[in-house]
């Protein structure tokens, strides 16, 4: 992988976490895949920088122009139709995007407390992605907490 891409990745990870969008998005059916080892799988999960422009028709190593897919997925996406590879790069693009509206935080550091708001996605039939936000209820468990403190 070029040094661009590697930055790219790394951004993209730090921004929507370490999880690969065809997995994430659910556009994958054969769940069923069988790996030899250990050392496979381990190979076929690791996360790859793909290009949704691609390179050669002029596609920049960036986070704009880039999603994470899983190098088993990564393989699998190219051997698709251009139609649907086209189908699904606007889905990784939309993903983005609400991912980046909602303003979810990925931190390596688990001792950091964070405050996020809990993200549904789902693909309707005819593929369209639903990002459903699902509100916590944080103040209501603060307000019980400081309740219990002071009647202490």
């Amino acid at each position: 992988m070029s040094g661009k891409n590697k930055r790219a990745k790394e951004e993209l990870i730090r921004r929507y976490g370490a999880e690969c969008f065809i997995d994430r998005l659910h556009l994958r059916d054969d769940k069923d895949r069988k790996y030899t080892g250990k050392g496979q799988y381990k190979r076929m999960k690791q996360l790859t920088y793909h290009h949704i422009k691609m390179r050669k028709d002029g596609g920049k190593a960036n986070v704009e122009n880039g999603a994470l897919l899983s190098a088993d997925n990564h393989s699998w996406f190219h051997q698709q139709p251009i139609q649907r590879q086209r189908e699904m790069n606007d889905m990784f693009q939309e993903l983005k995007r609400e991912l980046d509206h909602i303003g979810i935080e990925y931190v390596d550091d688990l001792e950091t407390p964070i405050k996020v708001n809990a993200v549904s996605i789902s693909v309707t039939k005819d593929k369209h992605v639903i990002i459903e936000r699902l509100r916590r209820d944080e103040e209501r468990e603060f307000q019980r907490q400081r309740k219990e403190y002071e009647d202490r």
